[in-house]
Order: structure tokens, then sequence, then C-alpha cells
């Protein structure tokens, strides 16, 4: 059971779920310049509803993947701190290097880096336990290399003056040397597919829908422990206001809101058996800064779950989530 849940975060949480499209926050004019075909990108026609560029949803990813021809760079920490019992404190790094080939496709590959600080976590020492031949942990305090991902995105539906719905579709295949809840080293492995749509609602409102799907299998670096398989789905819906803008200035602009997401997980790869539910949402922020580049800070308290079979009683999942999650990305043209 231990290593459906860490799956389930690996899956929803600690990819960030992943924007390709962080360096079009503010489109500046085109240069006159000769391009190939595929480099030059078409405008939609006048009157169009546009959703700006870049990560404003929070941990929600844009449909937008960025200007054609061009690479981005994006460094983003993920944070999950609190469990039923003890101190527990989780960050991982992803650093994304991303090449949007054309308008509709693009590419990213991101190495990660994860940091564990835990202590009296009684889900962590019974899982560790419990594990084939089993080891005794109290506490871990340790920060390694924790794999690599590679993401492909497709715009599948653009935005139009009579359609102004955009959708991408993207797949990230991951390898993890970490359990993504306990920290113990782990050969682990999963595949994520998920959907990204937006839409303009005015001038100023903007809202986003986000749906994944992700299965994988790991085994704990314990003797004689046993392969186990998970899978999750998750879905999630963002608002977000546009506050400021400003074109001229160094903050050109500034985007608040709130965010929703839901996630369920399984173990077996095809949603076989549930073991846990929960709810998050919270406050996020972006500011779009001269040059295409944006910061994006998301806090998102964990408002209700529940875990098959529970640990304990209570109105949260502290077994498979945490009480809290936040999330801070940097992400610019190149």
């Amino acid at each position: 059971m231990c290593v459906s849940r860490s799956f389930l975060l690996a899956a929803f949480f600690l990819q960030g779920a992943d924007a390709l499209a962080a360096d079009r926050s503010i489109k500046a004019a085109p240069a006159v310049t000769m391009l190939p075909a595929v480099c030059v990108r078409s405008e939609p026609s006048p009157g169009t509803p546009e959703v700006p560029g870049g990560d404003i949803f929070g941990m929600l990813s844009p449909s937008d993947i960025g200007d054609p021809c061009s690479l981005s760079y994006a460094a983003e920490i993920t944070g999950r701190t609190g469990k039923r019992d003890g101190r527990y404190v989780a960050t991982t790094k992803k650093s994304q290097l991303t090449y949007t080939h054309s308008q509709q496709l693009s590419f990213a590959a991101s190495p990660f880096v994860s940091a564990f600080q835990w202590k009296d976590v009684g889900g962590n020492h019974d899982a560790l336990k419990g594990a084939g031949a089993g080891v005794e942990r109290s506490s871990l305090n340790t920060v390694d290399f924790d794999g690599v991902s590679f993401e492909a995105s497709w715009r599948v539906l653009s935005r139009s003056l009579q359609q102004p719905l955009a959708v991408t579709l993207s797949t990230e295949p991951r390898w993890f040397r970490r359990d993504a809840i306990t920290g113990y080293r782990a050969d682990s492995g999963q595949v994520e597919l998920k959907l990204f749509a937006d839409i303009a609602l005015s001038e100023h409102w903007f809202v986003a829908v986000n749906a994944n799907y992700g299965f994988g299998t790991q085994r704990l670096k314990i003797p004689r422990a046993e392969l186990q398989k998970g899978s999750a789905y998750g879905v999630a819906t963002a608002l977000t206001f546009q506050a400021w803008k400003d074109e001229t200035a160094a903050v050109q602009a500034v985007f608040i809101g709130v965010e929703a997401r839901y996630v369920q997980g399984f173990s077996g790869l095809t949603l076989n058996f549930r073991v846990g539910e929960a709810l998050f949402a919270g406050p996020t922020l972006a500011i779009a800064f001269k040059g295409g580049s944006m910061l994006n800070l998301v806090w998102s308290p964990q408002l209700g779950g529940h875990a098959w079979p529970p640990s304990a009683p209570g109105p949260l999942d502290c077994d498979n989530f945490e009480r809290h999650q936040f999330r801070i990305k940097f992400a610019t043209p190149l």
C-alpha cells in the first residue's frame, strides 16, 4: 500500500504537473525576419478572446505550449508538509528545458532533485518495516538526485473567433530513485497522460481545467520487497484574474486566483483498488516580467480526504497526502 501511495504523489504533485508554456506571458511585436514556415506563429483573428501565456493558473498547466522554434527554461520547487503525526517536509526541484517545435508540438526534458526530512511519522515507519525483510527507521534526512522525465505536448484544439476554447494533450514518462512519501531508495517508473484546457471569460478573467491519469510500478531497495503497481487520476480547475497590466513596465502583468484539485489513488495499474482521495484548494499568484519571464506561487492546503483503510479517524487523508502543498516556479525564455 505504501508504494501505491507513493506513486499517487509522484504522478500528480512532483512533476508539477508541468507547464510547458512559460515563455509567453506578454507577447512582443514580431520581428521582421525570414523564418521557416514551422516557426511562424499564426495569430488568431481579431476579436478572438485570448488567454495570456505562462503559468497563470497555479499548479494547473495552460494549453499554451510556447512560441514555435523557441527554447525556454523553468525551475520549480514543489513542497509538501505535515502528516498525521511527527514532523514531515518533502521538497522536489524540477529543472525543465522545453523546445517548442511548432505551434502544435513541444518537447521537454527534466532532471529532479528531492529532499526528505521527517521524524516520528508512524505511517512511514510502518511502511518501511512492512516492506520485504523490513527496515527500522524512525527518521530520514536526505537530499538526492531523483530521476528524469521527458514530456511531449500536442495542442489539438486552437482558439478562434467562433471557438474560444483551447486544448492540449501531453504525456510524461518518468524514472524515480526515491519513494515519494518515505524518501527511501527505490526503483520506480511511471507514465502520466494529461489534458489541459483554458478559456477567456472576459478581458481579465480566465479559467483552466486539467485532467490527469497516471500509472507506474515501484520496488523499494529493501531485500525481498515486492514490485508494487499503482495508478491515479485527478481533475482540477482554476480561476485567475488579471489585476495589473502594463507592457512598458518591468512588471508587465499580475494575476491572482484560486485553484482546486481532486485526486484519487489506486493499487493496480488500471484504477483497481482505491487507497486514498484528497481535495486541495488555495490561492495562486503569477507575476509576468519584461522579457517574458514569469514567477508563479501556489499554496494548497488539504480541505478533505479519506484513506482506505485509514490509519486513524479524521477528515483528512494524511496517509497518502500531506496537510499542505506549495510550489514556487520561475520560467524564462532562452
